[in-house]
């Protein structure tokens, strides 16, 4: 290729780019606050909260996967946008995408992971639970999992030629080679792939389902006692009175005014009480609320890419066929998805209050360091 050519390949490069431009922007955004957000949880949950608690041992599981998923397929596809006809080197974008699959699908069966979990736990409380070595045990299997859904992506994705007639020069993709490699086993892999995701999604609208369902039966069941119990008492208060004049006239006056009072201040103290189980009640029932949004949040950016998966099943050449300006909406997307890992860290900060508490005294902290270390060196 000589400099004529170079330079209308970088004309034509830099021409398609700034179809990228709000991809790119919202892939920065993606990028800092994933990596910032899932640091301070695997650092808080890791160091800052000791205490092992059953809800929360998959979280910094959670958070590194989500972290690597973020970081690497961010940052590939903001790599991409930049070049998106300049991308050379078939060992690279091999190289590239395999890491960025195995930690979005590590992410994903992660969370059928947690969504069973947390089905046995309360929905099936008395019954088997996942015990220390069955949950290594998922979070080795999900590891490997998502190696093997990986492995045959090494060789689809590939350095793709792609050629502009107008100026007769010839750039380079890192992509999927779908018009190569489109035939029977590559139909079934990706068929086996979206057959795969969609039931994962089933599945964690079934668990969740069946866990809210739970939730709201015992939260119910305890209200419905609650509310008896203050019946039962307000009508002993009632006929107190009554029969203190029947058994004794004489002395009733005195004591029932005594044990009328002794008995509000008891019925009060009883309302508050049952007002803090129902808070304690809602509050023990945080972490299923969290991981339900969590698996929503998957839910949501993951459709809108499986759509467009299935719809080019049926053309090899469909995103040949598209304009720049629709293969840049088609690229977000599919860059969507990045934000089921950076979503992650608001939704525990919104549900988990020892975490948000750990967070500010985490910075707080560091604030306080940081304005020391400056007196210092003054």
């Amino acid at each position: 290729m000589n400099t004529s050519d170079d330079d209308k390949l970088i004309d034509w490069n830099n021409e398609l780019s700034t179809n990228y431009i709000v991809n790119d922007v919202f892939l920065g955004l993606y990028l800092i606050l994933g990596i910032f957000g899932n640091v301070v949880v695997i650092i808080i949950y890791s160091f800052r909260m000791k205490k092992k608690k059953d809800d929360r041992y998959f979280i910094p599981f959670l958070a590194v996967m989500d972290l690597f998923a973020c970081a690497s397929r961010s940052s590939l596809e903001l790599a991409m946008n930049i070049n998106p006809v300049n991308f050379r080197g078939s060992e690279m974008c091999k190289a590239l995408w395999f890491p960025t699959n195995v930690s979005a699908v590590s992410s994903i069966f992660l969370l059928l992971v947690i969504a069973v979990q947390r089905y046995l736990k309360i929905c099936r409380p008395f019954g088997p639970q996942m015990t220390l070595f069955w949950k290594q045990a998922f979070l080795l299997a999900t590891v490997v999992i998502a190696v093997g859904f990986s492995i045959p992506l090494i060789f689809y994705n590939d350095e793709i030629e792609v050629k502009n007639s107008t100026n007769n020069v010839t750039g380079c993709v890192c992509d999927v080679d779908v018009e190569r490699y489109y035939g029977t086993g590559f139909l079934t892999y990706t068929i086996i792939s979206i057959i795969s995701s969609f039931s994962i999604m089933l599945a964690l609208m079934i668990c969740n389902a069946l866990i809210g369902r739970q939730i709201y039966i015992q939260t119910k069941a305890k209200i419905a006692r609650i509310n008896q119990n203050q019946i039962n008492r307000s009508r002993v208060s009632s006929t107190l009175p009554l029969v203190l004049m029947n058994i004794a006239p004489d002395i009733s006056e005195n004591v029932s005014v005594s044990e009328t009072t002794k008995l509000n201040n008891n019925n009060l103290t009883n309302s508050e009480t049952d007002t803090k189980s129902i808070r304690k009640m809602s509050f023990a029932h945080r972490y299923s609320f969290m991981f339900m949004a969590i698996g929503i949040a998957f839910i949501i950016s993951y459709v809108p890419r499986l759509i467009v998966l299935m719809v080019s099943l049926r053309d090899p050449k469909f995103f040949g066929k598209l304009s720049p300006p629709t293969l840049a909406f088609v690229a977000f997307i599919r860059e969507m998805n990045v934000v089921n890992n950076v979503v992650n860290p608001f939704i525990y900060g919104f549900f988990d209050r020892r975490f948000r508490k750990e967070t500010k005294n985490c910075f707080v902290n560091m604030n306080e360091t940081e304005c020391r270390c400056v007196m210092i060196f003054e």
